[in-house]
């Protein structure tokens, strides 16, 4: 899939369209951006992607304007790009403030239009461990422990996407076409991190597609890192390039097992805050990432 980009800024837009949905998308009531309207789209956008890849300045020059370290606003962006630039459609707005008089009641990520159709879409990625196997969807947790995958789709579902009413968007934008026949859908992006090695999430709540992406988790001086054979690197993952799968050409940035054991020991010597981890394999571009996961404070999630 991601094989031919070696630019880091186009496989990570390459990755957005994509990657497989985080949620399944079964229920009418959860309207879903799916796994398959992923692959659809993914082979629309190959040929500019391809384009991107040799001659990539009018992405990097977009970027500029999001300086910064949130994933989610670097994911947002690529999100924007690729429905402006590649996929060639009209949006109408992005992060809408909805009013009520002087008081701000939400906001709407994406407004566009696709044949004709007005489409609104909530886009998020997210990162989120399972605490224990076989788990409800309020046990999978994000690292920080401030989110939780029942919490998410929850506000995303009965409070966001229903933000879309014909009302707030004449009040926002004036008179539009297509406001009383909208359709919603979740964008949503991602990873679910398992403890242990291999990563088995057991049985997952109905509401995760089940070829979503997985890494693992663990404790540090609990678990060790896992298992590896030769020709094998790690890298810590910095924020905000937590899209992709890490493509190096060279070892640059790249250390032993030995070496991230101590990087380890030193952060987790003076900080709780989770680190984000990548083991990479020797292919025949450089050093391509095999596996994923989070190296958690002892205590977490508490």
């Amino acid at each position: 899939m991601l094989q031919t980009f070696e630019n880091p800024s186009v496989r990570d837009l390459a990755w957005v369209i994509a990657s497989p949905a985080m949620l399944q998308a079964h229920e009418t009531r959860r309207p879903v951006f799916s796994t398959q309207d992923c692959s659809a789209a993914f082979a629309k956008a190959l040929a500019k992607l391809q384009q991107l890849e040799e001659d990539p300045a009018p992405l990097l020059s977009y970027l500029e304007q999001f300086d910064g370290h949130r994933v989610g606003r670097y994911f947002e962006a690529l999100t924007h790009y690729w429905l402006q630039h590649l996929a060639g459609l009209e949006v109408v707005a992005n992060n809408l403030q909805l009013r009520d008089g002087k008081q701000t009641v939400g906001e709407i990520d994406f407004l566009f239009r696709e044949n004709e159709q007005l489409i609104h879409w909530e886009v998020a990625v997210k990162y989120y461990l399972q605490l224990v196997p076989d788990c409800e969807e309020h046990e999978y947790i994000g690292p920080n422990t401030a989110d939780n995958l029942a919490s998410k789709t929850k506000r995303l579902f009965e409070e966001q996407l229903p933000r879309s009413t014909e009302q707030n968007l004449v009040r926002e934008l004036g008179v539009l076409d297509g406001t009383g026949s909208i359709k919603r859908q979740a964008f949503i992006k991602g990873w679910l991190f398992y403890h242990g090695f291999p990563e088995t999430p057991g049985t997952c709540p109905s509401s995760i597609n089940p070829a979503h992406l997985k890494g693992f988790w663990i404790r540090h001086g609990e678990d060790k890192l896992p298992p590896q054979g030769q020709n094998v690197l790690w890298t810590l993952l910095e924020k905000p390039y937590w899209l992709a799968p890490k493509l190096s050409a060279t070892t640059d940035g790249l250390i032993n097992r030995d070496q991230m054991e101590l990087l380890l020991e030193s952060h987790f010597n003076t900080k709780k805050s989770p680190l984000l981890v990548a083991q990479l394999e020797l292919c025949a571009s450089g050093y391509l990432e095999r596996l994923r996961g989070f190296v958690v404070a002892p205590q977490w999630p508490n």
